[in-house]
C-alpha cells in the first residue's frame, strides 16, 4: 500500500470512528424504579445494569410534599440502592465508574397531586429547589427530573394557576441547580417528563419553560390501555388505521417541535419495555372487558412476561410499525414492543435529529439469561450497527 493509500485509509477510518462516536452520543435514559427489587419477577438488580448501553439512569421516585420538601417513595429501596447494602458500591458511584449519569426523578403518576401546592407560593418553590439541591449533594446525583403529571389536571388537584406556577417552579429550580453546579464545579442537569398528547400538555407554558430544561422527555406510551373505550396500541410509531391520528410517537414529536417549538436536540422520546392487555378482545379497535390478569399475575406486563407468547401469537401492524399478540384461547389481545419496533423507534430518533430516548423501565427486558434484547436493539441503531428502513414514512 502506498503512503497516499495508507493516508486515505486512515482518514476513512477516522471518519467512521467520528461518525460512530456521534451516533453513540444519542441519549439512552433508563428509569430505575426504587421498588422493583422486591418484585419476584424482577431479575435486574442495580449492580447488573448494562451501563455500557445507557447514558443516564433516572432513579424513580422521590415524592414532593405540599410544603415543598421531598422524601423517598421507597426508603428501603434507597437504603439498598443509593446507600449500598452490605458494603456494596451504591448506584451513583457505580454508574459514574461506568461513565453513566444518574438523575433523581421527583413525582410520577401516583405522587403528583402535591405539585400544585408546591408550586403555588414562593416559599414552597424555594423549599422544593433547596430540598432537591440537598439530595443532589447527599447522593452525588447529576440532576433532577421533574415528573409532574400534570399541571392543571383536576384529578391531581390541578387548576389553571398551575400554568404560571409550574413555570416559576422550574425557573427557581434551574437557578438553584446552576448555583449548586458552580459551587460543585460540575454541570447539573434538569429534565421534565411530559404527556404525549396535547390534552395534558396545555397545563405547561412550553415556550417559557423549554429554555430552563436540558431535556424534554415525552412519555410516548400509554396511548391506549384499560382506560380507553376500545383496544389499541400502547406506543405506535405512527397512527394505526383504527387509532386516533394524534395518538402516535410521530404525532407527539410533531406537536412538540412544530406547535410548541421545542428544539429536536432537547427531545427524548419514550420507549416502553412493557405492554397492555385487553381481555375478551381479539381485534384491534374493538371493545374489551378490562385488563387480562393471567399473563403477569405477579407484576406488570413487562417484555419478559410477553416473550413466551411471541412465537405463536405475534401479529404486526405495518402502518403503526408495532407488534401485537392475539391469544385466541384466552381471548386476549396484547399491545407491546419488540426488537423490531424498538429499532424502528430508535431509527426515527436518529432520522429526526432528536436527542435520544427514555425507557420505562429498564428491568422490563432483562431475561433469566442476563440478556437485554430491547436495549440491545436501541444500542445497535444508535451505535450505527443497524438502521432499519421505515418504508417511506418521514
Amino acid at each position: 500500500m502506498t503512503m497516499k493509500s495508507r493516508l486515505i485509509a486512515l482518514l476513512l477510518g477516522l471518519l467512521i470512528v467520528a461518525e460512530m462516536s456521534h451516533a453513540q452520543r444519542k441519549e439512552v435514559i433508563g428509569y430505575l424504579p426504587s421498588w422493583k427489587w422486591r418484585e419476584k419477577n424482577c431479575l435486574l438488580t442495580y449492580d447488573k445494569i448494562p451501563f455500557g448501553k445507557l447514558t443516564i439512569i433516572d432513579y424513580a421516585f422521590w415524592r414532593p410534599l405540599p410544603d415543598g420538601t421531598i422524601e423517598p417513595l421507597n426508603p428501603t429501596g434507597d437504603s439498598l440502592i443509593l446507600r449500598g447494602a452490605g458494603g456494596a458500591t451504591p448506584l451513583v458511584p457505580l454508574a459514574h465508574e461506568n461513565g453513566v449519569k444518574v438523575m433523581l426523578s421527583v413525582g410520577g403518576w401516583d405522587d403528583s397531586e402535591n405539585f400544585p401546592a408546591v408550586a403555588s407560593t414562593e416559599k414552597n418553590r424555594m423549599r422544593f429547589a433547596h430540598s432537591c439541591v440537598a439530595v443532589l449533594g447527599r447522593y452525588e446525583f447529576d440532576g433532577i427530573d421533574v415528573d409532574w403529571e400534570y399541571p392543571g389536571f383536576p384529578d391531581h388537584k390541578g387548576s389553571p394557576a398551575d400554568k404560571a406556577n409550574s413555570t416559576r417552579l422550574l425557573q427557581i429550580l434551574r437557578d438553584s441547580l446552576d448555583a449548586f453546579g458552580r459551587m460543585a464545579d460540575r454541570k447539573i442537569l434538569l429534565s421534565a417528563a411530559f404527556a404525549a398528547t396535547e390534552e395534558h400538555v396545555t397545563g405547561y407554558d412550553m415556550a417559557a419553560i423549554a429554555p430552563f430544561l436540558d431535556m424534554v422527555d415525552i412519555m410516548t406510551y400509554d396511548y391506549s390501555g384499560s382506560w380507553t373505550p376500545v383496544s389499541g396500541h400502547n406506543s405506535p410509531l405512527y397512527a394505526s388505521a383504527e387509532g386516533d391520528s394524534a395518538s402516535s410517537i410521530d404525532a407527539s414529536y410533531r406537536l412538540f417541535t412544530q406547535k410548541y417549538g421545542v428544539a429536536p436536540a432537547k427531545i427524548n422520546l419514550g420507549i416502553p419495555f412493557y405492554g397492555h392487555s385487553f381481555a375478551e378482545c381479539i381485534e384491534l379497535g374493538s371493545a374489551f372487558k378490562g385488563s387480562d390478569t393471567t399473563l403477569a399475575p405477579e407484576g406488570d406486563l413487562v417484555y419478559t412476561s410477553i416473550l413466551p407468547h411471541i412465537a405463536m401469537h405475534r401479529h404486526w401492524d405495518n402502518i403503526a410499525k408495532v407488534p401485537y399478540l392475539i391469544l385466541p384461547e384466552k381471548r386476549v389481545l396484547v399491545s407491546y414492543d419488540d426488537e423490531e419496533s424498538v429499532a424502528l423507534k430508535a431509527s426515527y430518533v436518529v432520522g429526526h435529529g432528536a436527542r435520544g430516548v427514555i425507557i420505562w423501565e429498564i428491568t422490563g427486558d432483562y431475561t433469566a439469561e442476563g440478556k437485554t434484547p430491547l436495549l440491545d436493539a436501541i444500542d445497535s441503531v444508535f451505535s450505527g450497527r443497524s438502521f432499519p428502513h421505515q418504508e417511506g414514512k418521514q
